[in-house]
């Protein structure tokens, strides 16, 4: 018997359903493509793991041990990532980056303090882990179904050491510094440079031909400057939250995304359109082919919140 979702997709491949009619709430709920996960060594000793339906990582091995860069979005996923770790090395792991605050990101940290990691994040990214927590589980409830994973798993595990602007780490004599430049597609959110690979993960921000969720920036135009500041940096490989490996282009080609959205929304909600009227008539169609866009009510819902309320939908309190 085919699930709802089966069903779903099937009847929009079909043609028999539109997009906004197949609108799938945001619950964490998979809607992807089938692509295998991917484990590339983008540097000596640096990994990228590209998983399209959910989040990716990244991780560094030294002499001296590992360090992670985001936990997937529950403990038995991060049992998949840790065993992926241990196919190129069985060096401790040393430290967990976490870059923001969404579950899809975090949610398996205890697995790797089981493993006795010191965990890192910005002030704020503490501060939306605490604040959202029960948000974000909620907003995962759908995939934990899906996967008939145990929702009482997952364990609220917070950063042991927080930094506000940045912060140098040295780990077997690899460099890897932490960089904050305010407030992306999140309060907090951290960028991973490895300024001798030319190599940064950039967790929420950046994720290649990709629609990031907009209810949590405070400022879409400091994430746009964001965005074309890395673009500017020595980096030849951007490694995003989510999408596959990207390039300057790519980066660049977010960045213009983004202000197409806020451009069409901002005109919109000028000219007195309701959030309703948005939905129906303002489709963004230049971007459909972008990973995620069938999530555009939702996005439309959330900027539509922070445009008439100078608040995000889920701001940091």
């Amino acid at each position: 018997m085919k699930s709802a979702i089966q069903w779903c997709c099937a009847l929009l491949a079909c043609g028999f359903i539109s997009l906004a009619a197949a609108q799938a709430p945001d619950d964490g709920t998979v809607l992807e493509k089938d692509i295998p996960i991917a484990v590339t060594e983008v540097a000596p000793g640096l990994f990228f793991q590209y998983h399209h339906a959910e989040s990716n990582n990244a991780w560094l091995v030294t002499d001296e041990g590992v360090l992670v860069i985001d936990t997937r979005q529950h403990p038995r996923r991060a049992e998949e990532l840790l065993a992926a770790i241990r196919k190129t090395t069985d060096k401790p792991i040393k430290w967990v980056i976490n870059t923001h605050a969404h579950g899809d990101h975090y949610f398996g940290n205890a697995v790797f303090k089981r493993e006795g990691a010191t965990f890192i994040a910005h002030r704020d990214t503490e501060g939306m882990m605490k604040a959202h927590y029960n948000l974000e589980m909620k907003r995962r409830m759908g995939y934990f179904r899906q996967m008939k994973y145990d929702p009482a798993e997952v364990k609220l595990v917070l950063p042991d050491l927080v930094y506000d602007s940045k912060l140098v780490i040295t780990l077997g004599g690899r460099t890897i510094e932490l960089i904050y430049l305010g407030p992306g597609q999140n309060p907090g959110d951290t960028l991973v440079y490895f300024p001798k690979e030319k190599v940064i993960f950039t967790g929420g921000p950046f994720s290649k031909n990709s629609w990031a969720n907009p209810s949590f920036t405070p400022s879409m135009s400091n994430w746009v400057k964001m965005l074309r500041t890395i673009a500017a940096m020595d980096i030849d490989k951007f490694l995003g939250g989510h999408g596959d490996i990207g390039n300057k282009q790519d980066v660049l080609a977010e960045a213009q995304m983004l202000e197409d959205f806020d451009a069409g929304m901002r005109d919109a909600v000028n000219k007195g359109m309701s959030k309703d009227e948005i939905i129906r008539n303002v489709k963004f169609e230049k971007y459909k082919d972008v990973r995620n866009y069938y999530r555009m009510n939702l996005f439309i819902s959330s900027y539509y919140v922070f445009l008439t309320t100078g608040k995000p939908e889920n701001a940091l309190p």
